[in-house]
């Protein structure tokens, strides 16, 4: 496929953008320009229309998006380039800030990429992050609870998916390691702190606790709310 005069660089920005749906400079800076700033890149693919600037959150801050150009350049679907609703947008923040404001080496899964992992015996679950570290690799299957969603609700959902992945053939181990685990991601600590007094409580089989079947995450993430609190520190 021919990227036109598109550099290497280039091409990563674009396919950035393309996983996580949004990006911010301070990200890319530091993903992909050794701390500099990126802005006359992010100019210069906005000017030959691969990319977009849109106001999605508080203040004067840009998200950069793919323009439908972009989309084709990297031959991916055409709704990556498209705007997100008010809850997906949660959504893809919670995961965004999941992989890149919480200082971990974390990268969101594309589909293809959960079923080469897993052998085509891909879990089940739309959202899947990989963390790798010097000390441990485990792959996080990701729930982003709207904010209404009580914590009983939010345990229901955690052990129903449990209980799907333990019916998929070849994941046992993945659960009995450890390297398979369950992200609860929120934006208030005080909201994560009654979540894991929840998760803590609760059983997967009324006699089980949930936490002796696999590893549950509870995990508070920068969102709409403390947003530039979380990219600033990138700074």
């Amino acid at each position: 496929m021919s990227f036109g005069k598109l550099s290497d660089r280039h091409r990563r920005v674009l396919a950035h953008i393309a996983r996580y749906r949004f990006t911010f400079k301070e990200v890319l800076s530091s993903l992909y320009f050794d701390g500099a700033d990126p802005q006359k890149t992010l100019d210069g693919l906005r000017d030959e229309g691969y990319i977009t600037a849109r106001k999605l959150f508080k203040g004067n801050r840009s998200a950069y998006q793919l323009e439908a150009k972009g989309a084709a350049a990297l031959g991916v679907s055409r709704r990556r380039a498209e705007g997100l609703g008010a809850e997906a947008l949660a959504t893809h923040l919670a995961i965004f800030s999941f992989c890149h404001l919480k200082g971990f080496p974390r990268i969101r899964l594309e589909e293809d990429e959960v079923a080469s992992l897993f052998d085509e015996h891909a879990p089940p679950g739309r959202y899947h992050c990989l963390e790798r570290s010097t000390r441990s690799t485990r792959v996080f299957h990701v729930y982003v609870p709207g904010d209404g969603t009580k914590a009983a609700d939010v345990v229901a959902m955690t052990r129903s998916h449990i209980a799907e992945v333990i019916q998929t053939p070849g994941m046992l181990p993945w659960l009995a390691n450890l390297v398979y685990s369950h992200a609860i991601l929120v934006e208030s600590h005080e909201r994560a702190e009654l979540l894991v007094k929840a998760v803590n409580s609760a059983t997967f089989d009324d006699r089980i606790p949930l936490r002796e079947v696999t590893h549950v995450r509870v995990e508070c993430v920068p969102g709409f709310n403390n947003l530039e609190e979380g990219l600033h520190a990138l700074a």
